[in-house]
């Protein structure tokens, strides 16, 4: 007896020892678990900073760029590289400590090579600028709604990490001045700040927060103060009447929210975090003809409070040319879940009949194929009260990308949501570039919607006097948004198009000009139609109420 349980024990450590394995992957695991006799230690790191152009690459334009350009100091790289000369090596942390640095989004380049002497490794990290300065000059014209723009962004202020806008945006509802400023480890080497401010001609936005983000997969902490303050008009469209808002409505927002995390299992292949929130809000609604009357009657303020749980494999590949056209980017195709629950009782100012709690659950998965990659999410959350489903969103969607050359590509997305009783503004919104791109801004509005597109893009040129890339593009688009018990909206388009990117970076993404043929409806002829953006015409995350 005393033999069978001895097997039986260690049948069960292998079995755990397996499923181990299989979920985290051997990657993770240290150096001794995967044959190594012994772990080198890290010697030395060392930084190669280049600017965003040199000698080979002189013309009268890239004279220009680099007069104004300056290079990320070395300090400040630095701090995001989570290993110390003499720690043991770990060739997962390194890395990820190298897709870190290509998300910043300000080098057009990033390597990391090793060399090992022994029982050390000395760690070269290379890095070659982007040009970040960029006055962006936005235009989008799709069935006659035209919104337009100027912003001046810097990604990597005097060489900092750090960020800046200021821009000024007109659109067929308001027009908007904005300022905004980030800085990476703001305080003690972990602390994120964001401050921005949004003047429009019908009301203003402010927010600010401080945030110390999980910077890798093995971090262990995280945490996080926001603070958001809105007073602005809420216009509402329905059955595609654009040039009539069918409810005005004004909101008084305000948020305090604290958040932390922390990880019980965390290393480079994959993570097991739990954490917990705790908010103040203040969320009025009224009509804007009362509103210009006497302002909002009383003021609503409620808490709530709730925690989450998130585990993750991690599987971030280099992909060439996904959001951009000619840079090497991170694409997140690990396997997460996340799991959280939240309480709003009466106890903290909701009213009866809508006191309750909020399960939620999401999904994100992917995997890369020769030849392409694929990823999908899925998420449903909802508020339940003594009355039953209060509110709530359920959200799927999947994105591939086919790349059969590296001047090909075949973009297609697919995706399908609704909402219950969503408040006024977070109800769903397609067109003029989201959804069917040659349908004019509010053509599909409610709580129902589906995208789903395809376009193959055709790299004609790249590096273009050393600072810019184009080329060509076919697309066809279908969606629609309605309420539901109104009868489904949808419509399709296709054509062609030229696509162009300057400063090889993803951030901004790629330009659009489009011919495309709009299918008719019953209230809009078809006809042909010139559209022209910025981006994908869906979003790379799943959409849902902003609040």
């Amino acid at each position: 007896m005393e033999i069978a349980g001895e097997l039986e024990l260690k049948l069960r450590r292998h079995l755990f020892f397996s499923f181990s394995l299989f979920l985290f992957g051997a990657a993770g695991l240290p150096g001794s678990l995967r044959g190594q006799t012994s772990v080198p230690v890290i010697s030395r790191i060392s930084l190669a900073v280049h600017g965003a152009y040199d000698s080979t690459d002189a013309n009268l334009l890239t004279k220009i760029l680099s007069f104004f350009h300056v290079t990320t100091k070395e300090q400040f790289i630095r701090k995001e590289i989570p290993f110390r000369a003499g720690e043991p090596f770990d060739s997962a942390r390194v890395a990820e400590a190298e897709r870190n640095l290509r998300a910043l989004g300000v080098f057009k380049s990033v390597s990391v090579t090793t060399t090992r002497i022994g029982d050390s490794v000395a760690v070269l990290i290379t890095t070659r600028d982007l040009i970040t300065a960029q006055l962006v000059e936005s235009f989008s014209n799709s069935g006659g709604s035209i919104t337009w723009g100027v912003k001046l962004v810097e990604a990597n202020l005097l060489g900092t990490l750090s960020a800046a806008e200021v821009g000024y945006r007109h659109d067929p509802d308001r027009n908007t001045f904005d300022v905004a400023v980030a800085r990476r480890r703001l305080f003690n080497n972990k602390i994120n700040g964001a401050i921005g401010v949004f003047d429009r001609s019908d009301g203003t936005l402010f927010y600010a927060q401080l945030t110390q983000p999980y910077f890798e997969a093995s971090s262990r902490t995280s945490g996080a103060l926001y603070f958001d303050d809105r007073s602005a008009r809420i216009l509402q469209y329905r059955n595609g009447k654009t040039d009539t808002a069918f409810a005005a409505v004004q909101n008084r927002y305000l948020l305090t929210r604290v958040d932390y995390g922390h990880a019980l299992r965390a290393n480079s292949a994959g993570y097991f975090r739990l954490g917990a929130a705790a908010q103040v809000r203040r969320d009025d609604y009224i009509a804007d003809s009362l509103y210009q009357l006497g302002g909002f009657p009383v003021s609503s303020v409620t808490g709530a409070f709730g925690v989450y749980a998130e585990v993750s494999r991690v599987n971030k590949p280099k992909i060439f040319a996904f959001q951009s056209m000619s840079s090497e980017e991170d694409v997140d195709l690990s396997t997460t879940a996340r799991f959280s629950l939240f309480v709003a009782p009466a106890l903290l100012g909701y009213q009866p009949g809508h006191a309750g709690f909020a399960p939620g659950v999401g999904l994100h998965t992917g995997f890369k194929f020769p030849g392409g990659f694929v990823f999908a999410d899925a998420f449903a959350t909802g508020l339940y009260t003594s009355n039953g489903l209060d509110s709530g969103q359920v959200y799927a969607g999947a994105t591939a990308v086919i790349t059969p050359g590296r001047r090909h590509q075949l973009l297609l997305h697919g995706d399908i949501a609704a909402l219950k009783n969503p408040l006024p503004g977070t109800e769903f919104d397609l067109g003029l570039g989201t959804g069917p791109r040659a349908y004019h801004l509010h053509s599909f509005t409610g709580d129902r919607e589906y995208i789903a597109t395809a376009e193959y893009r055709f790299t004609l040129g790249r590096d273009l006097f050393k600072a810019a890339d184009i080329g060509l593009a076919a697309f066809f688009d279908l969606g629609g948004a309605w309420w539901a018990g109104d009868t489904r909206r949808s419509g399709w388009d296709a054509g062609v198009g030229v696509r162009s990117a300057f400063g090889h970076g993803t951030g901004l993404g790629v330009n659009r000009l489009d011919l495309a043929w709009r299918g008719s409806r019953p209230d809009l002829p078809g006809g042909w139609v010139v559209a022209v953006g910025r981006g994908f015409v869906f979003s790379t995350s799943p959409r849902g109420t902003s609040r």
